[in-house]
């Protein structure tokens, strides 16, 4: 899914490329002129770096042992980086990390594995621009897949945003089993506050209302 995300890619940084699967079929499918493929554990880097080799393809990657994308913060060609399988709070990191992202206008195309709320709401109040979203399911699990852009444009986000987004405007299967899957975590939540405080939570009542609307 996140590869579909990676349009007409001149350099594209794959953080946390693991054994280089996704930077390969990038190259492979024309959507990248290069990648960059960042791992910070050894053994799957030299794999992905072994990948290439057996396809001829090591003219068209950089490999890099690194946390992140520490190390190429002044790359001035990098037009999407693509985060795929870490936990929100840990993008937001790597994101924060890496300010040529926002000088650049690099796009973002991230797959939180969980915590998707936590990158939703960093982007929202740090002027990214959520374009849009694609649910996507895989073992019976369901995600997100999203795609930003700096524009310094900032907003404080509601329930609703931070845990759906442009998920939204989604449909099919893997949207029901998305929007079913984000309802049960905020009705868990809701539960939480109310006996923790007494009262209820107008915010989430407010996020769990719109979700039913998306369901019927």
């Amino acid at each position: 899914m996140a590869a579909s995300f990676v349009d007409n890619g001149g350099t594209v940084c794959d953080v946390g490329c693991d054994h280089g699967k996704l930077s390969l079929y990038l190259i492979q499918r024309g959507k990248a002129k290069h990648v960059i493929a960042t791992d910070i554990n050894r053994q799957p880097l030299q794999k992905a770096i072994d990948l290439f080799a057996s396809y001829n393809l090591s003219h068209t990657a950089d490999f890099l042992l690194t946390d992140g994308m520490q190390g190429i913060e002044n790359t001035a060609d990098i037009t999407h980086v693509v985060i795929a399988g870490l936990g929100g709070h840990t993008m937001e990191q790597v994101i924060e990390s890496a300010p040529f992202v926002k000088v650049q206008k690099t796009r973002l195309v991230l797959l939180p594995a969980q915590s998707g709320y936590q990158i939703r709401k960093y982007l929202y109040t740090n002027g990214f621009e959520i374009e849009k979203e694609q649910t996507v399911s895989e073992k019976g699990k369901y995600y997100s897949c999203i795609s930003a852009v700096y524009t310094g444009i900032c907003h404080t986000p509601d329930i609703y945003d931070m845990y759906i987004g442009k998920s939204g405007e989604c449909t099919g299967a893997d949207a029901t089993g998305y929007f079913e899957m984000i309802l049960s975590q905020l009705e868990k939540k809701r539960k939480g506050f109310e006996i923790d405080n007494g009262t209820q939570n107008t915010e989430y009542t407010a996020a769990i209302e719109k979700i039913k609307q998306l369901l019927k």
